[in-house]
């Protein structure tokens, strides 16, 4: 979600806010409530429910978002040790695998980045994995080496898949939809209990400050939440591939003369 639209939203909530709150004391020829102490312990009530519903709910997208962050990282770094370990093997599996890491790469930006916007994976990116576990199953062991260069590709094969799947699963939502009616419902609550204070005998600004200002943190509490848990929307402080276009880099800079069985968005050449 873009900023502008973010704060047309808070901006908008706020006004209709401070618009009920004069519309009310415009209907009324005296307070709903004689006495405002008599209020006091249902708004610390629920106040403090909708605090505590927020922020648990908010540490909660908050750990998607770094998981997604961190999936993201590890499976970028687990590829640059792919790559590396390649160079245990002869010129010709040398060369096969670490074009077949870059054409993942290629194909992890270009194609799965924009699916996960949707929730889904791309079907790219599984293909680039079998190619080189193909690989994997036809190399000849001939020395020490070889056969280290193996266990450290099996290693970090094993690492860039756990960081996929962490990467992946967090392209879907984690706050279920009860979740958010709850925040939706209490937040609202929050709000006409201010209307219910209003009081024609208090000042105007007063009145629209507080009732706005609860409105305001409303909406800025969910905007939050829907933020974090959508790590990979496009928007400011949205999670973008940049360690795996930082390892594509790498890759080109040990490599610059590889053949590459690939497009530069990692599809794949015609047969």
């Amino acid at each position: 979600m873009s900023l502008p639209l973010a704060a047309a939203i808070v901006v908008g909530a706020t006004v209709v806010a401070v618009l009920l709150m004069a519309a009310t004391r415009r209907r009324l020829g005296a307070p709903l409530v004689n006495e405002p102490a008599r209020a006091t312990p249902m708004m610390t009530f629920v106040g403090t429910a909708f605090a505590v519903l927020l922020a648990f709910i908010t540490l909660a997208a908050f750990q998607t978002y770094n998981g997604a962050k961190t999936g993201a990282a590890t499976e970028a770094v687990a590829l640059v040790d792919m790559f590396k370990s390649a160079g245990f093997f002869p010129t010709s599996e040398r060369d096969e695998l670490r074009a077949d890491f870059v054409c993942y790469g290629r194909a992890v930006i270009h194609h799965e980045w924009p699916a996960m916007h949707r929730g889904e994976r791309a079907p790219l990116v599984d293909a680039w994995i079998s190619a080189y576990r193909t690989v994997f199953q036809r190399l000849t062991l001939r020395s020490a080496g070889e056969r280290l260069g193996l266990q450290d590709l099996l290693a970090s094969a094993r690492d860039r898949t756990d960081g996929r799947r962490d990467r992946l699963s967090e392209a879907t939502p984690s706050v279920p939809t009860p979740l958010w009616v709850g925040l939706v419902v209490a937040g609202c609550i929050a709000v006409l209990i201010q209307l219910v204070m209003a009081d024609p005998r208090e000042h105007m600004l007063v009145q629209g400050v507080m009732i706005g200002g609860v409105a305001a943190m409303v909406s800025i509490g969910l905007l939050l939440i829907n933020f974090l848990d959508h790590p990979y929307r496009s928007g400011p402080g949205s999670i973008q591939p940049r360690e795996m276009t930082a390892t594509l880099t790498m890759m080109h800079e040990q490599e610059p003369a590889l053949r590459l069985p690939c497009h530069g968005d990692g599809l794949p050449f015609p047969a």
